[in-house]
């Protein structure tokens, strides 16, 4: 197995929904696996919780909880993240900026490949938590929303 086979397999799970990927070639062995992103993790708990019956409490109300308003994203993959699409190019947000879903962000470099990292939700970003040409993790909170 060689380099070349190793990126064209990272590639094809990069651009597939797969979280875990498998290959044997030759008595060389190399398994892939996809983190959850943090965001993700969040919603599968969120919904497993509204799906869970409140127990009563006797002669208490229940108590309600303050919406959260608050939103990160986290970078998808592991790379370097470019907050414009080049170099003398105006960056994609400022802070204070309202954006609306799907609105580009950020993109990250794996790869020499550039993958695009876009709104969720309509917001105000709060908080850019990266540097230009920064390393991230797959993971790591890159934006906040308010």
């Amino acid at each position: 197995m060689d380099l070349d086979q190793i990126k064209i397999l990272i590639d094809a799970m990069a651009a597939s929904d797969l979280n875990e990927m498998e290959f044997s070639e030759d008595g060389w062995s190399l398994r892939l696996v996809r983190r959850a992103q943090l965001d993700d993790m969040a919603r599968v708990l969120i919904k497993t919780a509204a799906s869970t019956p409140a127990k009563q409490l006797p002669n208490r109300a229940k108590p309600e909880a303050a919406p959260n308003r608050e939103a990160k994203i986290a970078a998808p993959l592991f790379g370097i993240v470019h907050l414009q699409p080049a170099p003398d190019a105006p960056v994609f947000i400022s802070v204070g900026q309202a954006v609306t879903a799907g609105t580009p962000l950020c993109v990250i470099e794996a790869m020499k490949m550039f993958h695009e990292v876009r709104a969720e939700r309509d917001g105000t970003v709060s908080a850019i938590l990266v540097a230009s040409g920064q390393e991230v993790e797959a993971g790591q909170e890159l934006i906040r929303f308010a």
